[in-house]
């Protein structure tokens, strides 16, 4: 989408100055483990950047921003207690459509109560980070991002460099199962409830729909790329089938209080489409070379999805957790699922990363 690049390009080089710690990464003039009284005042444009926003429950959070692909990406870090030297870390990769204070932010809290820095970001067109069209779902945009995230981690002097994994939740867990599958510095794969999906089970699922989304967004692109308008469509309206995530089950999170976070609008640019039903995660499966844990249920989206995909990894560790859940979303907030998923992924992660950073 050359058009979308340069859009998003100039975006990033407006001006956006702020007086925070600042830490240059790999690939952005890299200083590591510099010493942070050496950083003060340096203005956001030589990225990445972190500011100290909350401590709580001893956690420290704090607002960083890195850039992906020359646009400005904003997330949260989350510092376990007391942190005296490099520790393990975790990039936190959630659903589809969702920011970083909805159900990344869940998991990143119970890796920083175990014992790992956790990321959460808003990927490029969502939240606080840059990019246009707003609100467009673009996997192979979001892979990048992840890159990025993950570069960002390993400049950090709080991380060990060779211990840096990925979480990723629904469409996050496809995301990162093809970050894996093409970056070899990552050192661990988690997917909980992962979307895992090619067009086959996109026919499968959509029927006659299929076809007819495939072309509405190779329309809106090919219409935003000469007029640069967007054609948007609803996220969730129960009462509509006509909507990006149909169903009463993703209304029942991000229609109501449970996952109605500021920085989230409820719809996705129509251009998506396109790029998102033909996008393959299940076939990552063969090039991911990582420990790989995958958590899934039966009522969770496309059980053979999963199956299929673990059943497809290349590594030589890995490991399929079934649990038994109400349905999909119940991996997002319900606490006991959550927990649950959260230990079984802490408990994998330090056995793996800890052989890997030996």
């Amino acid at each position: 989408m050359p058009t979308m690049q340069g859009e998003t390009i100039m975006l990033a080089m407006k001006k956006f100055a702020n007086k925070t710690l600042t830490l240059t990464s790999l690939g952005l003039l890299f200083l590591s483990h510099t010493a942070t009284a050496e950083l003060q005042n340096i203005e956001a444009k030589s990225m990445p950047t972190q500011s100290q926003t909350i401590a709580t429950n001893n956690i420290t959070v704090r607002k960083v921003q890195f850039l992906s692909q020359g646009t400005k990406v904003v997330g949260n870090l989350y510092l376990p207690a007391n942190i005296k030297a490099p520790q393990s870390a975790v990039v936190v990769v959630g659903p589809q459509s969702s920011v970083k204070e909805q159900v990344s932010t869940v998991y990143a809290t119970q890796l920083a109560n175990q014992g790992f820095v956790a990321l959460t970001f808003d990927h490029r067109t969502f939240g606080e980070s840059g990019g246009v069209p707003r609100q467009l779902e673009n996997p192979e945009m979001k892979v990048e991002d992840i890159h990025s995230a993950v570069t960002f981690l390993q400049a950090l002097p709080q991380v060990k460099q060779n211990a840096v994994a990925l979480l990723g939740v629904c469409s996050g867990g496809g995301y990162s199962a093809r970050a894996a599958a093409t970056d070899s510095s990552i050192n661990a794969l988690v997917t909980v409830a992962g979307f895992y999906h090619d067009p086959q089970v996109m026919r499968q699922w959509l029927g006659d729909n299929y076809q007819a989304r495939l072309e509405m967004g190779k329309a809106a692109l090919i219409k935003y790329e000469n007029t640069g308008k967007v054609d948007y469509m609803t996220n969730v309206d129960p009462k509509n089938t006509k909507v990006a995530m149909p169903g009463q089950e993703a209304y029942d999170y991000y229609g109501t209080s449970r996952g109605v976070r500021p920085g989230w609008v409820n719809r996705s640019a129509v251009m998506f489409f396109e790029p998102f039903l033909q996008f393959n995660a299940i076939d990552s499966g063969h090039e991911i070379k990582a420990p790989t844990l995958v958590i899934h249920s039966d009522t969770a989206l496309v059980p053979d999805g999963a199956r299929r995909f673990f059943k497809s990894i290349n590594s030589n560790q890995k490991n399929l957790h079934w649990m038994n859940t109400s349905n999909h979303i119940a991996f997002y907030d319900q606490p006991e699922v959550v927990e649950s998923a959260a230990s079984k992924a802490a408990t994998w992660l330090k056995q793996t990363l800890n052989k890997s950073s030996d």
